[in-house]
C-alpha cells in the first residue's frame, strides 16, 4: 500500500499517484487499486478516465455493512482489466458519510483483493487520511523546488514523525525537478534532513496533455521523462514486493522445517 500526500496544494501528488498506479498495472501482471481519499476535492479518476463515475467512496461508506469483494468491484471504475479506481465523494455533503472506521474496513478488504493499493489523501491530515497512513507500507510526500513547498514539507514530516511513523516508511518525491535552479537538490535534502527518494523531471507539455485529456501520461508519451521516472518507481515497487514475498516464504519454509 502506497499513500501519496501533497505537502502543499498544486504539488502534483494526485497526478503522480494516478499515473504510478496505471503504470504498475500496465507494466506488470499486478492487480492494482487506486483509492481517492481526498474527501473534499478528490478528482483522481479524471486523471485516467474521461467519464464521471456512477459510484464513489460515499456510496461504499453508506453500504459498509454489506461491503464485500463484489460490492467493492462494482463501485469502482475499471480502467484496465487489472486496474480500478474508487472515486472520491462528489461533494462535501456526501463526504460527511465517510468515517475512519469505514476506511479501515475498506483498506482491509482492498489489500486482500489487490497486489498494490495506491492512495491519494490530498494534503489534509484528517482522521480518514491518518487511517490510510497507518496502513501504508510507504508514504510518499510530494513537493517542488520552492521555499513554500520546503517549509510545508518540513511541517508535514514533523507531523508524520509525531504520529510515530518510521523514518524508512516516509519517502520524499521531488516533482517538476529541474537542474540549475535557485534551489538545488542538495538544498532540499539539507533543509528536510533526509534524502530525496525520487526526482520527477519537469515535462510541462506532456503532463498538461495528460491532465487535460484524462489520459495517463504513459499513453500520451511512452518515452517522456516523467513516464520513464514513474516506470522506474514501479519497477522498484514490484521488485520490493517480490523480495518481501520471497523473504516471507523463506521464513515460513524455515519454520516448517523445524517441525
Amino acid at each position: 500500500m502506497i499513500t501519496f500526500v501533497g505537502s502543499k496544494g498544486g504539488s502534483g501528488a494526485t497526478f503522480l499517484a494516478c499515473n504510478l498506479a496505471y503504470i504498475l498495472a500496465k507494466s506488470s501482471n499486478a492487480k492494482v487499486a487506486l483509492l481517492d481519499l481526498n474527501l473534499q476535492f478528490g478528482d483522481a479518476v479524471l486523471f485516467v478516465n474521461d467519464h464521471v463515475p456512477s459510484n464513489t467512496l460515499a456510496d461504499v461508506a453508506r453500504n459498509i455493512k454489506r461491503l464485500d469483494a463484489s460490492l467493492l468491484s462494482s463501485s469502482m471504475v475499471s480502467i484496465l482489466p487489472n486496474f480500478s479506481v474508487l472515486a472520491a465523494p462528489e461533494d462535501a455533503e456526501s463526504a460527511q458519510d465517510v468515517r475512519p472506521e469505514h476506511i479501515e474496513s475498506l483498506l482491509k478488504l482492498t489489500t486482500s483483493q489487490y497486489d498494490f493499493v495506491v492512495i491519494d489523501i490530498g494534503r489534509t491530515l484528517n482522521a480518514t487520511g491518518v487511517k490510510a497512513l497507518d496502513y501504508a507500507d510507504l508514504i510518499f510526500i510530494v513537493l517542488q523546488e520552492t521555499l513554500p513547498f520546503i517549509r510545508d514539507s518540513k511541517r508535514l514530516l514533523h507531523a508524520l514523525h509525531s504520529l510515530g511513523y518510521a523514518k524508512d516508511k516516509v519517502k520524499v518525491v521531488l516533482n517538476r525537478y529541474e537542474k540549475g535552479g535557485d534551489i538545488r537538490l542538495i538544498d532540499v535534502e539539507t533543509a528536510l534532513g533526509m534524502k530525496v527518494f525520487k526526482t520527477i523531471p519537469n515535462s510541462y507539455q506532456s503532463v498538461s496533455a495528460s491532465v487535460n485529456q484524462g489520459v495517463p501520461i504513459m499513453e500520451i508519451s511512452k518515452n517522456d521523462a516523467v513516464t520513464k521516472a514513474l516506470q522506474e518507481v514501479a519497477e522498484n515497487l514490484v521488485e520490493g514486493a517480490k523480495a518481501k514475498k520471497a523473504g516471507w516464504l523463506d521464513s515460513l519454509l524455515h519454520h516448517a522445517s523445524l517441525f
